[in-house]
C-alpha cells in the first residue's frame, strides 16, 4: 500500500498544462506550482509532496502570492498527511485547511457491473460548454479547448434523455489514471447517477491500462466509491496561511 501511495503522491505533483490552456505552471524552489485564473484558494497551489527545503518553500510561496487570483493569500500548499505538521510548514504559519483522502481502485468487478439508471447515456462532451453546463461555468479555465484536445485528458458527460446531467474527467499522469470533476446537477442527485458516472470514469480509466486508477474524495463519499471497488491508501492535505 505504501508503494501505491508513493506513486500517487508523485502523480499528484505533476502540474503540466496542455499547450494553450489558461494558467501558469512552474517548478519553483524544487516544488511544482500551478495557478489557474479562478478566484479560489485551491486554484493556485504548490505540490510539496515530499518535505521541502525551507528556502525552496519560501520561493514557492512568493510565486503563489504573485499568481493568486483572489488576493495574495488565496493559495494553498498541498502535501501528504504524514508531512502536514512538519516545522517547515508551521514556521511559515501554514495550517491544514482541507483533507483529501486518496482512494485507489482495487477490484474492477464492481465498476464494470455497476447499475445504470434508465435513460442515462455516457459519452464524450460535444463541446466545453456542454461539460461546463454540469461542472460550472466558473470552472471554464479547467475545461478549455486545449484540455478537450489533449490526448491524456478524457472527458465524459452523462445525459439523461439527451440532457447533460453529470460529468467526470480521467487524466493520464505518470502511468496512472486520475479521476476528477465528478459532478451531478443538483436536481438529479440521489438517483444513482453519481455512481453511474463514477463507474463509467473508472471503466474509461481501466481501458488505458494504467498502473493505478485513483481519485480524491471526502469521507462522506467513501461508501459510494467503496461499492465501486475503491479503497483509501493515503490522505493529501491542503495548507493555507493562518
Amino acid at each position: 500500500m505504501t508503494d501505491v501511495a508513493d506513486l500517487l503522491a508523485r502523480a499528484a505533483a505533476v502540474v503540466e498544462l496542455p499547450s494553450g490552456a489558461p494558467g501558469s505552471a512552474a517548478v519553483v524552489g524544487g516544488i511544482p506550482c500551478v495557478s489557474y485564473p479562478i478566484d479560489q484558494p485551491w486554484a493556485t497551489q504548490a505540490k510539496a509532496m515530499v518535505p521541502p527545503r525551507p528556502a525552496g518553500l519560501d520561493q514557492a510561496i512568493d510565486w503563489l502570492s504573485g499568481h493568486a487570483h483572489g488576493g495574495p493569500d488565496q493559495w494553498v500548499v498541498t502535501t501528504r498527511e504524514r508531512y502536514a505538521r512538519l516545522g517547515v510548514f508551521g514556521e511559515r504559519r501554514l495550517a491544514p485547511w482541507l483533507e483529501l483522502p486518496v482512494l485507489v481502485l482495487g477490484s474492477a468487478a464492481q465498476a464494470r457491473t455497476a447499475a445504470h439508471p434508465a435513460g442515462l447515456t455516457v459519452g464524450t462532451p460535444a463541446s466545453a460548454e456542454e461539460f461546463l453546463a454540469v461542472y460550472g461555468a466558473e470552472l471554464a479555465p479547467l475545461v478549455s479547448p486545449a484540455v478537450l484536445a489533449a490526448p491524456d485528458h478524457h472527458l465524459l458527460v452523462g445525459r439523461l434523455d439527451g440532457v447533460p446531467v453529470a460529468c467526470a474527467q480521467v487524466r493520464e499522469v505518470v502511468g496512472t489514471a486520475y479521476i476528477s470533476a465528478v459532478t451531478v446537477v443538483p436536481e438529479c442527485r440521489g438517483r444513482g447517477i453519481g455512481r453511474a458516472i463514477s463507474a463509467a470514469a473508472a471503466r474509461c480509466a481501466l481501458g488505458l491500462e494504467p498502473r493505478a486508477v485513483w481519485l480524491c474524495a471526502v469521507a462522506s463519499l467513501h461508501g459510494l466509491y467503496g461499492a465501486l471497488g475503491f479503497r483509501a491508501v493515503d490522505v493529501h492535505v491542503q495548507l493555507r496561511p493562518n
